[in-house]
């Protein structure tokens, strides 16, 4: 039996408890968030506007936390800054936005209830507080303009690397044991690797069984966020410029202090990394809590048999909404494939497809593809037996929006002459040209995704390789990528002569085919194999 599953969705603590603007992007201030040229050392004032997401919470008037716009209702912090959900404490919380000074009344500051608080299930108070995340819902919805407007959060399978530069903002202290800052300050802390992260922790006795959380900040201290802190958003730039949520403010040892050597210091001066929740791994949480603003027009439940057509709006004639998360799960029976073809497609474009796209996944983990625009992409068949697919959109630009049809087909069938995506994981396995060895075809646009197991890389080995030739590969090209989205180029090819073989960077290569409309020729003939790492 064929399924589809259909959900549609719309951190020390470092706590102190003593728009729709035409056109806006989330994660995108339209002014400047930090000067990338300063050599900060502790942190500087913030310009006004400039972290348009940031959300100061109250209780009684007086700052506590901080907390970051998702959607129009839904603000994202720490769980321990509500440690205490009494009635009576909620009742005096208020939710600032637009905030810049806490000594006057900013302009286009708006003050907020909360509906709902959710903390996670899993959050432990204590220290080293793992779960450290909830989710806020607002009394009222916010208007997005110019210094109020949401921040990104990470797309499904997205990390930041190692010594990434991010930025931390709020109006917590700026000194440890120092006063709470009036106005907002913000400070560059790059990101620590996780085992560097998990070891300090694990020496400071404070590891996680769980680990929830990731680290920034230099080794020799002097850069941190602090009490007040809390809950605020570290945020990593995408190459767009577009600034992405990858941790919640959660807690450390001291603010700002060296963490170099901790072994041979007394207990009570040793530091930490600032530590963060790692948003990446909450994104199912998230979703799940409904941080949407809208639901997705496709109703929730079970859609059976083969050749199922899932839509987005389910109407004709109208437009998919604003802040829009939907996911649909698909299931074939064992030893059958998944073959998803696209009948309409119009999703606002951009170059990277970070705005309104649909992603797809094989096993729920494995990102096999990004779309976007007005092009419907080629079919897709997935060498597995449950997929999925997930439909964001952001808070401008909509289009009429999609309908993609999913059905088994047997392991062995195969994509036309015109070619498309196959998503493969078995090895070893053979790649070839259409109509191999007959000459291909004008237009063809082939694409292989191959994924091998952990611990391995691909290899790409060319047994017959008959492409045109063209100076830089200009018309027809074999070419391979070390990425899904085709941006970390290996190698491209065209010519006659058989190439070396072609290795990957990591467990997942793709490989492109592309003619032209003119000169073809005989192709080429691969076979793909898996290699240990462990035996380079």
């Amino acid at each position: 039996m064929t399924i589809a599953v259909v959900v549609c969705l719309v951190y020390h603590s470092r706590t102190d408890h003593t728009a729709l603007l035409n056109g806006a992007k989330c994660g995108s201030p339209q002014i400047r968030t930090l000067d990338r040229s300063l050599r900060i050392v502790g942190g500087s004032e913030a310009s006004y506007g400039s972290h348009p997401w940031l959300v100061s919470l109250r209780f009684r008037g007086s700052h506590f936390c901080g907390a970051a716009i998702l959607a129009d209702r839904w603000l994202l912090t720490a769980a321990h800054c509500f440690s205490d959900s009494s009635e009576d404490f909620l009742s005096s919380v208020e939710a600032v936005v637009g905030k810049h000074d806490q000594r006057v009344m900013d302009r286009g500051e708006r003050r907020f209830r909360l509906k709902s608080v959710k903390l996670h299930e899993q959050y432990q108070p204590t220290l080293p507080m793992s779960y450290d995340i909830a989710l806020l819902e607002l009394q009222g919805t916010i208007q997005f303009s110019e210094i109020v407007q949401p921040a990104c959060l990470p797309l499904p399978s997205e990390t930041f690397l190692p010594k990434t530069r991010c930025v931390v903002a709020g109006w917590g202290r700026t000194k440890e044991r120092g006063p709470l800052t009036p106005v907002l300050h913000e400070v560059e802390l790059d990101l620590v690797e996780s085992a560097v992260c998990q070891h300090v922790l694990q020496m400071l006795r404070l590891g996680q069984e769980h680990f929830t959380v990731l680290c920034a900040g230099p080794e020799e201290g002097g850069k941190d966020a602090c009490q007040g802190d809390s809950g605020g958003p570290l945020l990593c730039p995408r190459a767009d410029g577009q600034w992405v949520i990858a941790g919640v403010t959660s807690w450390g040892k001291g603010c700002g202090r060296s963490w170099i050597n901790n072994r041979m210091k007394p207990r009570i001066a040793q530091g930490s990394p600032a530590v963060f929740t790692n948003v990446p791994a909450f994104l199912k949480w998230l979703l799940r809590k409904g941080t949407a603003g809208s639901q997705c027009s496709v109703g929730d439940g079970v859609l059976p048999g083969s050749g199922v057509i899932i839509r987005n709006p389910a109407h004709p004639g109208l437009n998919y909404s604003n802040n829009e998360v939907c996911s649909w799960s698909v299931s074939v029976p064992e030893g059958k494939s998944i073959l998803l073809e696209f009948l309409e497609f119009d999703l606002e474009n951009d170059s990277l497809c970070y705005s309104d796209h649909l992603t797809v996944f094989a096993d729920e983990s494995m990102p096999l593809g990004r779309f976007c625009g007005s092009v419907p992409p080629p079919p897709l068949l997935i060498h597995s037996s449950t997929s999925m697919i997930q439909f964001v959109s952001d808070f401008s630009i909509t289009g009429s929006g999609f309908s993609v049809q999913f059905r088994a087909v047997g392991a062995d069938y195969t994509l036309g002459p015109g070619c498309g995506t196959v998503a493969r994981f078995e090895s070893p396995g053979v790649l070839q040209s259409p109509n191999y060895p007959q000459h291909y075809g004008n237009g063809a646009q082939c694409r292989w995704i191959i994924h091998a197991p952990r611990g391995h890389v691909v290899k790409l080995e060319l047994v017959d390789f008959d492409l045109e030739h063209s100076e830089g590969c200009e018309y027809d090209s074999l070419a391979a990528f070390g990425d899904t989205e085709a941006r970390e180029e290996i190698v491209v090819l065209c010519g006659r002569g058989v190439p070396p073989p072609v290795l990957s960077y990591s467990r997942v290569m793709l490989v492109q085919f592309r003619s032209d409309s003119s000169v073809s020729a005989r192709g080429f003939n691969a076979t793909l194999s898996f290699i240990s790492k462990t035996d380079f």
